[in-house]
């Protein structure tokens, strides 16, 4: 089964498709994960996840629970910094050379109790919205080689988030609001893996896709595991629609018989406003 990175910046790792037949004798999988996303000039957003995945045959499903830190979000276009937290519902099945991996997602977005503004124009924030996102992705292994694989894929998603942003009143004085941000967003990725080492135990390889969205301010990362671990709520317009290419890289390295690393990094390309950069990294042990 592939990699996959879930709604909500969380990051399960899996076992991909075409090692599926060396784990067989592990049906169980307990991952943990964490990265950040780096934005122009802003603060770094981190974030850190745990998953649980369990293996049926040809078919997975797991269920996956993140913490999104909101400091990258401080000042930024007049968006309410918010604590995120998710719980993801997984899924997915290899019918040969195909997998289609799906997942379901909600969450709380509590915005955070504190001043924004000057001292002669606080603005106080204490509120809460919530964050919804579902997804779908078919890839298709194509063998090159005896130790590669390049796989395109087509992703689809929608997703909904709840935003608290700033406004200016006109008297001067700030005050905040909540809206509700959704939006639909496509992917055509293609990716190429390399398996290496003693029975192929690591693999490493890059990553390019086009994405799509209709509302770029609510879109977050879906099932495509390389896809960008991207902030939800830095547009300063409402519905804005975008296309951008992700061009990026990933590595898995297998530490013993049932525990692997995981490490990606994604940047993007075209992104209207500024550039983002996603690295993270995960464990993940299987019994």
């Amino acid at each position: 089964m592939r990699n996959i990175c879930l709604a909500g910046l969380i990051c399960a790792v899996s076992t991909p498709a075409y090692a599926a037949e060396e784990a067989q004798d592990n049906q169980w999988e307990i991952g943990i994960s964490g990265g950040t996303t780096m934005i122009g000039d802003s603060d770094d957003q981190s974030y850190i996840a745990g998953s649980v995945t369990r293996e049926i045959g040809d078919a997975y499903i797991g269920i996956a629970a993140s913490f999104t830190d909101p400091s990258a979000t401080q000042g930024l276009l007049r968006t309410v910094p918010a604590r995120t937290r998710q719980i993801t519902v997984f899924g997915g099945i290899g019918l040969n050379a195909i997998s289609i991996d799906g997942r379901i997602a909600l969450g709380r977005r509590k915005f955070d109790t504190e001043n924004l503004g000057s001292e002669d124009t606080p603005v106080v924030v204490d509120s809460s919205g919530q964050i919804f996102g579902t997804g779908l992705t078919l890839t298709y292994d194509i063998p090159v080689g005896d130790n590669g694989f390049f796989s395109p894929s087509v992703s689809a998603d929608y997703d909904s988030v709840d935003i608290g942003r700033l406004a200016t009143a006109p008297n001067g004085r700030l005050f905040s609001f909540e809206e509700r941000e959704d939006g639909f967003s496509g992917s055509l990725a293609f990716s190429y893996v390399h398996l290496f080492g003693d029975s192929a135990a690591h693999s490493a390889g890059p990553y390019v896709a086009i994405v799509a969205s209709s509302n770029s301010t609510v879109f977050s990362t879906g099932t495509v595991g390389e896809r960008m671990t991207q902030l939800a709520a830095i547009r300063d317009t409402s519905g804005q629609g975008d296309v951008w290419m992700e061009v990026g890289g990933s590595a898995s390295f297998g530490l013993s018989d049932n525990l692997r690393l995981s490490l990606s990094a994604t940047q993007t390309l075209g992104f209207v406003g500024p550039e983002a950069t996603s690295l993270s990294a995960g464990l993940s042990i299987s019994f």
